[in-house]
């Protein structure tokens, strides 16, 4: 069910105080202020975000506030004028301050006021207590959500048996949304560090996002794929001794490739640049030997790729999803480097390549 008008309105102005110079707030609050008579408080802002406009060199954006002053009969004239003034004589010239440091909400940032708030209308506000879960390690729940007050913890266990804290999230922040796109199982727990506010969306709602503004999808599957990455490096063996920056140096340069059952992930010859990392689900890979059709089930976490000879398959092998299957392509640079500076990384992936060599040995006996 869609926010009530008065929840939507709470909704809003919590994310002008997180986003002051996003017009996709800005706006609709200030109509939804005159819509329920606060004439003054609409008019102060409209003033407000003028000025700011103004002063980020956005004047085409002031001008508008602007015109907004005057359809609501704001009693400062004189003010309005000065920044008419000026704003019109900066529009033409070369002034631009805007160096795209200013804080937006990407996932709204390519839509319409109207198409935002929308989307913003179909979450439900959750009251959070300190210390509450909001979504644990391991449980399936395909929920998204925007941090309003208060903030977040996120930790998790890691494969070594470890307890770690991964972040601390803030208002404007979002979390859950991998477990959202790629309806895995939540990778981290999530816990109010103190009483908080946050809009929840179903899987529904951010996939009706991402169909109606692909630039706004795309951003949310760059974010998505760098945090599954991330936290896939917390969860595997191999990647235990990895500092934080080596981390997101993973994340960063690698992506995630998502493939349905049966499908070709890649053949013998082709893995040359990368290292594949099987995130979730399994693959199969299959060559002949003396005739025969050999077949080897990799799951996750098993790495494969022509980078290292520890990792090199049988010649003419050929990869395919065993059911749905995502896998982290991770540059060669990426994969060197780990390689020479983490004995334990070396060690791992020699004794990974050591046991698939033996389980490949053992099949064609």
């Amino acid at each position: 069910m869609p926010l009530d008008q008065e929840s939507l309105l709470h909704v809003y102005r919590d994310m002008h105080q997180i986003f002051p110079e996003d017009l996709h707030f800005a706006r609709p609050l200030i109509q939804m202020l005159q819509n329920i008579g606060e004439i003054e408080s609409a008019r102060e802002l409209a003033i407000v975000m003028a000025r700011r406009m103004l002063a980020r060199g956005r004047a085409g954006d002031a001008i508008g506030f602007l015109e907004i002053c005057r359809l609501l009969e704001h009693p400062d004239q004189d003010e309005i004028e000065a920044l008419r003034s000026m704003a019109q004589v900066t529009a033409d010239g070369p002034i631009d301050m805007e160096s795209g440091t200013g804080k937006l909400f990407l996932l709204v940032d390519q839509l319409s006021d109207q198409e935002g708030r929308d989307f913003l209308e179909h979450g439900r506000l959750l009251n959070v207590s300190k210390g509450e879960d909001i979504v644990r390690q391991g449980e399936v729940n395909r929920n998204f959500y925007l941090i309003l007050e208060g903030s977040m913890e996120v930790h998790m266990d890691t494969a070594t048996g470890l307890h770690v804290t991964l972040s601390q999230l803030e208002p404007g922040h979002f979390f859950g949304e991998f477990a959202c796109v790629y309806q895995l199982p939540r990778s981290a727990t999530v816990t109010a560090a103190d009483d908080a506010l946050v809009l929840e969306f179903s899987d529904l709602a951010v996939s009706q996002l991402m169909q109606r503004s692909p630039i706004a999808g795309e951003r949310l599957m760059q974010i998505v794929q760098a945090r599954l990455i991330h936290s896939m490096s917390y969860t595997h063996p191999a990647m235990a001794e990895l500092p934080e920056a080596d981390r997101k140096w993973l994340a960063d340069e690698s992506h995630v490739l998502e493939f349905m059952d049966g499908t070709l992930i890649t053949r013998d010859g082709e893995m040359e640049d990368r290292c594949c990392i099987i995130v979730y689900g399994k693959a199969v890979a299959t060559h002949k030997e003396n005739e025969e059709s050999i077949r080897l089930t990799m799951q996750t976490g098993d790495m494969f790729g022509d980078v290292s000879s520890h990792l090199r398959l049988p010649p003419d092998s050929i990869i395919n999803a065993d059911g749905r299957c995502l896998v982290c392509s991770m540059p060669k640079e990426v994969f060197r480097s780990f390689m020479n500076a983490y004995g334990s990384f070396e060690h791992w992936v020699e004794v990974h390549g050591r046991q698939r060599r033996q389980n490949l040995y053992n099949r064609t006996q």
